[in-house]
């Protein structure tokens, strides 16, 4: 019967229950943290640009005091000084890297857990020999991928527990019960995972790719009304299309049409797996689904890391 007292508590609704080694979730917060600094300067630096075109879209009015004006060109210069400032940041520190090196790296050892639990091929072993060769793959792949620039985003454990209790309780418990356990635990939660995803990603993009057409409508009919002589004759089209450009940029940032697709796809293959898995299948059959399985679950990881860095 399988043992599995340790979970997580989740701090989000798409953090999975059941707590990973000691180094899966340490490079988990390091891609959270990378990711989250990576899309604030993207977003501060479109909040700038937006303010900017607003700033500008009223023309000087010789009524006004000059000092309105001078206001209004300081702003200006001091904006656009700090969209550069986060430009250079975003180039040197370079959390993109560190967001995907180091979800390339939390992603590629959770699935030499499950291997391990499994004891595919060099996991073949008694338990103590099974994880010192678990540890050293884990070693080797932290020498393969360089996030030493990125490790204080995080917070080493204070306790040594690269190999999860429910590995270890469950090392050597039958077959039948560690596909029930992998059913439950990785496999219908990776599949509801990838579909809350999926489904998230689908109604952002539909509903930034409104806003957008939205925000070049607004413009344009704005603009016709200055030509007819309606409203005051301000750069309505130019501050609009800024808008709609920001809006496209961020939904472009954020990845919405990408993931959306490659989540849906990935869940579909996992349905799959999910349905050989139940079959009455040998052991080194059973093996061998859940290596094919770990490779669809890290390929979407594997497949952007080496897009952005070969």
């Amino acid at each position: 019967m399988i043992k599995h007292q340790i979970f997580k508590k989740r701090k989000v609704d798409f953090d999975r229950d059941l707590k990973g080694p000691d180094t899966y979730e340490f490079f988990n917060e390091i891609s959270k943290e990378c990711q989250r600094m990576y899309i604030g300067l993207m977003k501060w630096q479109l909040y700038l640009l937006v303010l900017i075109a607003v700033i500008s879209l009223f023309p000087l009015v010789e009524q006004w005091p000059k000092w309105i004006e001078q206001v209004k060109q300081v702003t200006l210069i001091v904006s656009l000084l700090v969209v550069l400032l986060l430009m250079i940041i975003q180039y040197s520190k370079n959390y993109m890297e560190g967001w995907q090196k180091s979800r390339f790296l939390a992603e590629s050892i959770l699935s030499n857990t499950w291997l391990l639990f499994f004891k595919h091929e060099k996991y073949d072993l008694p338990f103590n020999e099974a994880i010192e060769t678990f540890h050293k793959r884990i070693k080797e792949m932290k020498d393969e991928i360089d996030v030493k620039q990125f490790l204080s985003f995080a917070k080493k454990p204070n306790k040594d527990h690269d190999v999860p209790i429910w590995v270890k309780e469950n090392f050597d418990v039958s077959m039948s019960d560690k596909k029930e356990f992998y059913l439950k635990y990785r496999l219908r939660d990776q599949i509801n995972w990838y579909y809350k995803k999926a489904s998230y990603n689908k109604q952002n993009s539909t509903y930034y790719f409104i806003g957008a057409l939205i925000a070049m409508g607004i413009g344009l009919v704005l603009t016709i009304f200055v030509i007819i002589n309606w409203i005051p004759n301000l750069s309505y089209l130019s501050f609009f299309t800024t808008v709609a450009a920001s809006i496209f940029s961020w939904k472009q940032t954020k990845r919405f049409d990408e993931l959306k697709t490659t989540y849906s796809v990935s869940s579909d293959e996992l349905d799959d797996f999910k349905k050989t898995l139940l079959l009455d299948k040998a052991e080194d059959e059973v093996k061998e689904i859940i290596f094919d399985t770990e490779k669809t679950i890290s390929r979407e990881h594997k497949l952007w890391f080496s897009k952005i860095f070969e």
